[in-house]
């Protein structure tokens, strides 16, 4: 005769300790319950009374204290927080982000944020005695809708006379707040009503890969105006050297052309991250000396960092930057001009201070208030003195060894 057997795990328990510990367990479970009912008890109360921003509080208070549940702050968007450190006079007068249910594609980010950007036309005069005719013209964006303009410092450099033309057709005289040739941003400002601001991302958000458009007036401020290209962020933060100053840009693909200068970079929901700046022409030159040219390598200033200085110049006025007006380089970069290993004076300001005091295309520099230095050291010591101090320089030129006194300026002002 056959048995059947059925394993219980408790087959050989003392019964009397079963009884003790589910008592036990039906302790722990009514302590428990209890404190979750506090917990929740409190969070209602909390609720009723408006001490935690009243239902949405107290999901919030559920989840952080009832499950520990990440959660995220419940605030509204404010133009306080569309960049980072806002002031308040120029914050009120920002432009709040767009409504994400009215930003759907890209012909609606297009006519969404297209009023807001603006031409500008750089008036210089030919002659002493002529009347300023259009030098250039770039691109810009409406910043503030109490008129402050964005633009590249390049953009308006040399002007005797600006312009800003809307995208309604409308055109006034500007006002230059100021400029800064070293991270190449400038502001402007015009008395106009109905002014469309753009709403201001956060750079350092930026993606690679992500969508973006470029928007401006290349070549042309008028035949060409307003015209819009697409592309992606290529890159982050690169370190670019244009004519001397070292900047940290965005790169995108997006086709920009002169005239696009100033413009800005629009991401996916309506918002500046960037102002164009400059792109790439040539990539070198073949076996033959002809020149190859590069596709699609443009360049962003990231918005953080631009209006970071274009609220210093709203606030405060022109940015003050120590200079005596040359382009260095270390022999690597310029061997063709010189035979020995150094640091050289590729360039000079005309009308700046090194030009004044003698400095010469060519000339190595040997010390700096007989110190030897490297090229980022000079330029370090250079920003680190004050307009109006005098540094001494021990230059070779052509074996001869000088030393020339150069009073130190302000870049901004040697640029115009």
């Amino acid at each position: 005769m056959s048995h059947k057997f059925y394993p219980y795990p408790a087959d050989y328990r003392n019964t009397a300790s079963l009884r003790r510990a589910r008592r036990a367990g039906n302790v722990f479970t009514l302590v428990l319950i209890g404190i979750i009912v506090l917990l929740l008890g409190a969070g209602a109360f909390f609720a009723l009374t408006d001490g935690m921003r009243g239902w949405d509080g107290f999901a919030e208070y559920v989840a952080k204290y009832c499950f520990d549940l990440p959660t995220t702050p419940i605030t509204q968007p404010s133009a306080e927080t569309v960049t980072p450190k806002q002031v308040p006079e120029i914050a009120e007068h920002l432009a709040m982000p767009f409504d994400p249910t009215e930003i759907t594609s890209i012909p609606d980010v297009v006519e969404a944020v297209t009023p807001g950007v603006v031409g500008i036309l750089n008036y210089q005069r030919k002659t002493t005695k002529a009347e300023p005719v259009i030098a250039g013209s770039g691109s810009g964006f409406v910043y503030t809708e109490n008129g402050y303009i964005i633009t590249n410092h390049h953009v308006v450099e040399g002007a005797e006379k600006l312009q800003v033309s809307l995208a309604d057709g409308r055109v006034f005289d500007a006002e230059l707040i100021g400029g800064d040739v070293q991270t190449d941003v400038a502001v402007l400002h015009i008395d106009a009503e109905g002014l469309k601001a753009l709403p201001i991302g956060d750079s350092n958000k930026a993606r690679v890969g992500e969508f973006v458009l470029a928007i401006g007036d290349p070549i042309s401020a008028d035949e060409l105006s307003g015209s819009v290209t697409f592309g992606i962020v290529s890159a982050l933060s690169r370190e670019i050297n244009i004519e001397g100053f070292v900047n940290e840009y965005l790169q995108t693909d997006a086709a920009v052309n002169p005239g696009n200068s100033g413009g800005p970079l629009i991401n996916m929901r309506g918002e500046v991250i960037g102002v164009t700046s400059a792109k790439y022409t040539s990539a070198g030159v073949d076996e033959f000396g002809q020149n190859i040219s590069s596709e699609g390598i443009g360049f962003a200033l990231p918005i953080n960092n631009v209006t970071e200085i274009a609220q210093s110049i709203i606030r405060n006025g022109p940015t003050v930057r120590p200079g005596i007006g040359v382009t260095i380089v270390t022999y690597q970069e310029a061997t063709e001009l010189v035979p020995v290993p150094g640091v050289y004076i590729y360039g000079v300001t005309e009308g700046g201070p090194a030009e004044a005091a003698g400095i010469k295309v060519g000339d190595r520099l040997v010390a700096l208030d007989h110190k030897e230095l490297t090229q980022d050291e000079f330029v370090m010591v250079i920003r680190s003195k004050q307009v109006g101090d005098t540094i001494l320089l021990t230059i070779d030129r052509n074996g001869e060894t000088l030393e020339i006194s150069v009073v130190v300026g302000d870049m901004n002002q040697m640029r115009k």
